[in-house]
């Protein structure tokens, strides 16, 4: 992980009930160094650490109209 912030106030309206969260900022070293934006998932109260490992989890919308899906992010077991 290479950066986060806990987000209190939403940023859209469709995530008006949805606070506070972690979002994170995670470098990919394996593809050139590469950042991506995603939530953290977990207890929007738990302690992060910079450098702390986490893995994709791709979270799928097939209700939705067009379907989609989101990348979050969970910490690793250390």
């Amino acid at each position: 992980m290479f950066s986060w912030e806990r987000v209190w106030h939403p940023s859209h309206a469709a995530l008006r009930h949805h606070g506070p969260y972690v979002a994170v900022l995670v470098e990919i070293p394996h593809a050139g160094g590469v950042r991506m934006i995603g939530n953290l998932l977990g207890d929007p109260m738990q302690a992060v650490i910079i450098g702390a490992g986490v893995e994709g989890v791709f979270e799928h919308h097939v209700e939705s109209r067009p379907p989609f899906s989101l990348l979050q992010w969970q910490l690793t077991a250390a």
